[in-house]
């Protein structure tokens, strides 16, 4: 079972699901300090002792602590980051108030990253350090760097307890928006910590922020890689909106189906469509590939449409393969009113998608 770690700061105890985490804060909220694991844990690949093996943790987001005596700076080099790192990729990361003199700050990413257990806290400890260096985030917290996947961070919406009093200060660590973050001062922040806040901000769970991170890891490590379970992410997210049971099944499937008008796949589309998705970027060919062969395999305009949103990862433009009620784009609809046939081997071999010894089949 998955789990998170909860803290006051020193760990007491694991939490299994929301309402375990919301009541164990409702428990200790106000009385001490509530922190929470940056990462969930498999309890399946515990230690011989019970103990958490911080080797499991689901790398799904990169998790920044900025600490400093003088928060202003904590809050300049947050505004750094986000306008030199977030806003050039179009990340919009969740930023929170620690209620003390810091900042967290997540990026989260598309899908979680399936590294070897054995380098996931010091590919994580080496990126962060990498990042710090490259911005110049002097108040990015050593120890957080250092602990990495076995982090505790703070959970929004409890209140800072006075270290010296132990008393609550007044102040919660509340979760802000971009703007408020860039254009607001810090006493005006801290204006906004004076109890907890139940809005809900924008951030994006970015697919150019998991590659900035894949390509770092890979490069250091030496290990193949690429953006994580993108195309298994796409096909369960199809599946939970359409209920259709074919999705995954079909598409993984070596075999033939036994309905003649509906095929399974071919792991060289497969791997179209995944490499696609990693660099935002599909030619119209390829889109005709894409859309032909998800036909033949069963799937509905909107299951298409939501796959080519995934590969553009931006909001439906005048190109018209997809919209933004994801009932599927006029091009969709015109390639099932032609009834146009997936393309053959030959022909993918000839527009250099699949080989000769590829082993797609006709």
């Amino acid at each position: 079972m998955h789990f998170r770690e909860f803290g006051n700061p020193r760990r007491i105890k694991r939490v299994y699901s929301v309402d375990e985490l919301l009541s164990t804060v409702e428990e200790y909220n106000g009385k001490t300090p509530c922190y929470t694991s940056v990462y969930v844990f498999d309890s399946a690949m515990d230690k011989h002792d019970g103990k958490t093996n911080y080797e499991s943790a689901v790398i799904n987001t990169i998790w920044f602590d900025f600490d400093d005596k003088k928060i202003e700076k904590c809050h300049i080099h947050v505004k750094r980051f986000i306008r030199q790192f977030c806003k050039p990729l179009g990340i919009i990361p969740r930023i929170y108030l620690t209620g003390g003199k810091g900042f967290q700050m997540n990026v989260d990413f598309f899908s979680p990253v399936d590294l070897p257990n054995h380098i996931k806290k010091d590919a994580i400890k080496d990126y962060l350090l990498y990042l710090k260096t490259k911005y110049k985030l002097a108040t990015m917290d050593e120890i957080c760097i250092n602990n990495s996947v076995s982090c505790l961070r703070r959970i929004k919406n409890t209140q800072y307890i006075d270290k010296k009093t132990h008393k609550p200060s007044g102040v919660w660590c509340v979760q802000l928006s971009v703007d408020e973050v860039l254009k607001l001062s810090v006493e005006e922040i801290y204006g906004l910590a004076m109890g907890p806040r139940e809005e809900e901000f924008e951030h994006t769970s970015s697919k150019k922020a998991q590659r900035r991170f894949v390509e770092f890891v890979a490069d250091k490590y030496k290990v193949e890689h690429t953006v994580s379970n993108s195309i298994d992410y796409i096909l369960s997210e199809i599946e939970e909106k359409s209920g259709s049971s074919t999705m995954i099944s079909s598409i993984k499937a070596k075999h033939s189906i036994d309905i003649d008008y509906i095929k399974p796949m071919r792991e060289c589309i497969i791997k179209l469509i995944e490499r696609n998705i990693e660099r935002n970027h599909s030619s119209h060919e390829e889109n005709t590939i894409i859309a032909t062969e998800m036909m033949t395999a069963g799937y509905h305009d909107a299951d298409i449409g939501f796959v080519f949103q995934s590969i553009y990862d931006e909001p439906a433009g005048d190109w018209g393969w997809y919209t933004e009620d994801g009932s599927g784009g006029r091009q969709i609809k015109l390639i099932r009113q032609k009834a146009l046939n997936r393309y053959s081997k030959d022909k993918l071999i000839q527009v250099k998608i699949c080989k000769d010894n590829c082993s797609c089949g006709v």
